[in-house]
C-alpha cells in the first residue's frame, strides 16, 4: 500500500524513479523495492525523505484516509533536527513509553499553567 501510494504520486508528478530517488537521496533499488511491495516497512527517515521530495506528508503515504495536503499548520513535518534528536534519544535507551510519559507530563504542566492563569 505504501509503495502503491508512492508510485501513484510519483507518476502524477511525472517523476521517474531515478529522479525521485535522487531527490530523496536514497538508492533507486531501495525505492523500487518499496514501490513493488518487496519492502513493506521502510524506516520513518526514508518515508520522510520520500514524502518531502514528493511534496506530501508521511501520513498520506501510510494512511489512505488523509488527503496529502502539505499545509505546515495542519501537517507538521519531522525535520532533520527533530529526527536527529529522536534518534539520539532512542540510542540512549528512551522507549516509546518514556516518550509518552514525558509528553503526558508536559501536557499536565501546560494544563496546570492554564488553570493557574485562569484563576488570577
Amino acid at each position: 500500500m505504501i509503495g502503491e501510494r508512492i508510485k501513484e504520486i510519483r507518476l502524477r508528478k511525472h517523476y521517474s524513479i531515478t529522479r525521485l530517488a535522487e531527490e530523496a537521496q536514497i538508492s533507486k533499488s531501495y525505492l523500487s523495492q518499496i514501490e513493488k511491495g518487496a519492502n513493506t516497512n521502510p524506516s520513518l527517515q526514508m518515508l520522510y525523505k520520500i514524502a518531502a521530495s514528493l511534496g506530501t506528508t508521511i501520513d498520506y503515504l501510510i494512511d489512505e484516509k488523509t488527503d496529502g495536503v502539505t499545509n505546515k499548520e495542519s501537517a507538521p513535518y519531522i525535520t532533520e533536527e527533530w529526527l536527529s534528536l529522536l534518534n539520539q534519544a532512542i540510542r540512549q535507551g528512551m522507549t516509546k513509553e518514556d516518550f509518552l510519559e514525558f509528553h503526558n507530563y508536559l501536557q499536565f504542566k501546560k494544563n496546570l499553567q492554564t488553570w493557574k492563569d485562569s484563576r488570577f
